[in-house]
């Protein structure tokens, strides 16, 4: 599985049309071959950051989506919207026992936490 988690911050006056839009774009993800979630969250504690979590099957699916004419929809509408740097993190998840993804070699944090 592969999990995409991006944080974009918003000018104050058009969130509600940026949080709309997210919505727009999560509603048609969800109907795609692979898509496991797709949700849109407003953060509590920075109200003008949309949170976008994602969840895939596998990376094909993830890059069928990017290939999708929603996503260049939503890509050409959002940049005068973005107040701010936007984030973007993708994890690939196994399952005990389950051989990770072939790519470069995941990095540890001190913390223990594993990045791929």
């Amino acid at each position: 599985m592969v999990i995409v988690k991006g944080l974009i911050p918003v000018r104050d006056n058009l969130r509600e049309s940026a949080v709309a839009l997210a919505q727009e774009l999560a509603q048609q993800a969800r109907d795609e071959q692979g898509c496991l979630s797709y949700e849109v969250y407003v953060k509590a504690d920075a109200p003008r950051v949309i949170m976008l979590w994602q969840q895939w099957t596998d990376l094909d699916a993830l890059e069928r989506h990017f290939d999708s004419e929603h996503l260049d929809d939503f890509l050409d509408r959002i940049p005068d919207m973005i107040d701010g740097e936007v984030h973007s993190l993708r994890f690939d998840v196994t399952e005990d026992g389950e051989e990770p993804p072939a790519g470069p070699a995941p990095s540890a944090l001190a913390d223990g936490t594993v990045l791929h």
